[in-house]
C-alpha cells in the first residue's frame, strides 16, 4: 500500500487501540517492518499529528485529534447505510467490521441499526480478506481451485477484482497457467495463499484485458448470465 494509505491506518489503528501500541504491533497489523512503522510515525509526528510514545507502553495518539470530517445530506447517509446493511450477506468478516466502523462514523442518530435481515449469507471457501489484500497490493496469489466438475488445479494468479453477485463471490484474475483472464468463484476456492511476488508493472495490461473479457469469462464462472451485481472490490 502506499504510505499515504498507511499513515491514514496508522492513525485509525491508534484511535481505536484502548491501550498503546508498540512499533512491532503496529507493523504486524499492516503487514511492514517496524523500521517503516517508526518512520511513519515520526512524518506523523512532524506534521502536527499528536502522537506520543513511551518505552513499555507504545504509541497513544492524544484524545480530540480527528480527520477532516465528510460531509453526507440524507439521501446520501441512507445510501450509504443500505449498502452497509447488505455487506453482512457475504460472509466477508472484514467488511463486515469495516461497515460496523464506518455506521458507528456517521453516527448513532442517523437512523435505525444496521440489518441485513433476510439476506443470506454467501459461502466462501477461503478468507476474502485475503483477496481484497492482494488486490489492493498488486500480490500474485497462489489459489488452488476447484472446478464444477470437482476437479482441483494450483495455480499462479494476478487477483484484479473482487464481484459480489447474488448466487456468489467472483474473483476476477489474470490465470498464469491459461494465459488470460479467468473469473473463480470463492465457493469453489480450496485454498488462497500471498506469494512474496508483485505484478506491479503488468497490472495496467491485466486490466484492460479484463475489461473486455469480463461478460463472457463471469458467466462462465457462474455457469450462466451473471446475475445482479452487488459490489466491486476494488
Amino acid at each position: 500500500m502506499s504510505r499515504a494509505i498507511r499513515q491514514l491506518e496508522t492513525i485509525g489503528l491508534l484511535r481505536a487501540a484502548r491501550r498503546g501500541m508498540t512499533a512491532q504491533a503496529l507493523a504486524a497489523r499492516l503487514e511492514v517492518s517496524a523500521r517503516t512503522v517508526y518512520r511513519d510515525i515520526a512524518l506523523l509526528q512532524a506534521s502536527g499529528v499528536p502522537i506520543e510514545g513511551a518505552a513499555g507502553v507504545g504509541y497513544v495518539l492524544r484524545p480530540g485529534f480527528d480527520l477532516p470530517p465528510l460531509h453526507f445530506n440524507a439521501d446520501e447517509a441512507e445510501a450509504i447505510r443500505v449498502a452497509l446493511a447488505l455487506l453482512p450477506r457475504t460472509g466477508d468478516a472484514g467488511l463486515i467490521a469495516a461497515a460496523e466502523s464506518v455506521a458507528h462514523k456517521l453516527g448513532a442518530g442517523t437512523g435505525a441499526p444496521l440489518s441485513a435481515s433476510g439476506w443470506h449469507e454467501i459461502p466462501s471457501g477461503v478468507d476474502p480478506q485475503v483477496l481484497r489484500r492482494a488486490i489492493r497490493d498488486a500480490r500474485v496469489l497462489r489459489l488452488t481451485y476447484r472446478d464444477e466438475a470437482g476437479l482441483e488445479s494450483t495455480r499462479a494468479v494476478l487477483p484484479l477484482d473482487l464481484t459480489y453477485f447474488v448466487e456468489a463471490q467472483v474473483l476476477g484474475a489474470w490465470c498464469r497457467l491459461r494465459g488470460a483472464i479467468r473469473h473463480f468463484r470463492l465457493d469453489r476456492m480450496v485454498s488462497a495463499s500471498l506469494t512474496g511476488a508483485r505484478f506491479t508493472e503488468e497490472r495496467a495490461a491485466c486490466l484492460r484485458a479484463l475489461r473486455r473479457n469480463r461478460n463472457e469469462s463471469v458467466a462462465n464462472a457462474l455457469d450462466g448470465p451473471p446475475a445482479t451485481r452487488v459490489r466491486r472490490d476494488p
